[in-house]
């Protein structure tokens, strides 16, 4: 299989050479969405590769990035804007790729940041991939300027439903197009994203009387949301049992369903020494890796987000932390479906991404082949999978 892999991964690589020249005045420039999330895979790629060509193609990118698209940024999201270019640098930085200085403009950009910031928390905003938690999970990143976070704690205390039975739950919008409110409780933009930017926050060591019970809370309110395995085939809805038109079994995936849910749950109960979370996580987790046809993961493509190379980077996430022998076995399956989810003749390596119902070539990091890629260098150099800490693993 790993030569399948070496194969298809320097065809992902040689295809993203072609987008960076493709990409050069496009205004898709974020780190889920855009160029910068090319940057990453580029980076990785020239040092598994260590061939001269990407090496000095991702070191002339970069520049090219950072001197004359950064100005062009007009957005603050995680997901394609500032701050998750921001965390991208740190990261860079952190892990010995690369030192962007941003030194003579950072006071700009951070100030830049936390007023659209508090925009968000003024609209009760916190998604993580669209909202005030992007920002928030920046400066954790930095350890800089612990006040915002303080701030952002505040308001997601503020903001929280509370009963007498100590569960915390936030509403948010679950349909842009209508602007239906509703409960999610997915990581991508839901509940599991916020117990994952709590447990952040003690990992940094930021002191609020807020932060313990809110976790608590949150972790609460997700047990409530457990439905009936053997009826539906998931033990959580792809946003609440709240939302009557959306309840049912979810998918395998990142973005939605079982996976990010029992993540959030086991890192709470790992950080809170609580037992019974970790156990409830792994049960959830176990089951996960039995569902496998189509049907069962609702997985017809091969990107991070929602597809079979997102599905190997949790299971890997998982087999590295707990060493269980079921979790190895579910990245080995994953990657392999993944391999075999290369069948366009006109799709990027023979990717394509299935969106609003239809197909189409991909080079984003959170649908596309930079993402697959990274999965295949990780699986490959059998690293630590270190960039996963961008999608809250």
């Amino acid at each position: 299989m790993k030569n399948r892999i070496k194969e298809r991964l320097n065809q992902i690589a040689d295809y993203m050479a072609i987008e960076i020249k493709k990409h050069q005045n496009k205004n898709a420039l974020g780190l889920y969405n855009g160029e910068f999330g090319i940057l990453l895979f580029l980076f990785y790629y020239s040092r598994y590769s260590k061939d001269p060509r990407f090496i000095s193609l991702a070191e002339t990118y970069s520049e090219t990035l950072v001197d004359r698209q950064l100005k062009k940024i007009n957005s603050h999201t995680f997901c394609s804007g500032l701050s998750g270019i921001l965390y991208l640098f740190e990261f860079f930085r952190r892990n010995n790729f690369i030192n962007i200085d941003i030194s003579e403009t950072q006071d700009e950009l951070e100030n830049y940041l936390i007023i659209r910031m508090q925009k968000d928390i003024h609209n009760q905003h916190y998604d993580f991939m669209h909202g005030a938690l992007g920002v928030g999970l920046y400066f954790l990143e930095k350890k800089r300027r612990p006040e915002v976070i303080l701030e952002l704690i505040e308001y997601l205390f503020n903001t929280a439903e509370k009963s007498t039975n100590s569960i915390l739950k936030w509403k948010s919008i679950i349909d842009y197009d209508k602007g239906t409110e509703g409960y999610n409780i997915s990581l991508s933009h839901g509940i599991s994203s916020i117990i994952i930017f709590l447990i952040r926050v003690l990992e940094n060591n930021i002191h609020s009387q807020f932060v313990t019970s809110m976790l608590e809370g949150a972790v609460n309110y997700l047990f409530t949301q457990e439905i009936n395995n053997n009826k539906y085939g998931s033990f959580y809805p792809p946003m609440s049992t709240e939302n009557s038109q959306l309840f049912g079994r979810s998918r395998i995936g990142w973005c939605y369903g079982d996976l990010g849910v029992a993540i959030a749950i086991r890192k709470a109960g790992l950080i809170l020494n609580r037992k019974e979370w970790i156990d409830k996580s792994l049960e959830v987790l176990l089951h996960t890796t039995k569902r496998l046809s189509p049907s069962e993961t609702n997985v017809i493509d091969a990107g991070l987000c929602h597809g079979s190379a997102g599905n190997a980077m949790i299971f890997r996430h998982l087999y590295l932390e707990t060493g269980m022998i079921e979790f190895s076995n579910a990245t080995n399956y994953w990657i392999e479906k993944t391999l075999d989810l290369s069948i366009f003749d006109d799709g990027l390596a023979g990717y394509k991404s299935y969106q609003l119902g239809g197909w189409r070539n991909d080079s984003s990091l959170l649908t596309g082949i930079p993402g697959i890629g990274l999965v295949f260098i990780s699986y490959l150099l059998d690293d630590h999978q270190n960039w996963d800490s961008m999608f809250l693993l």
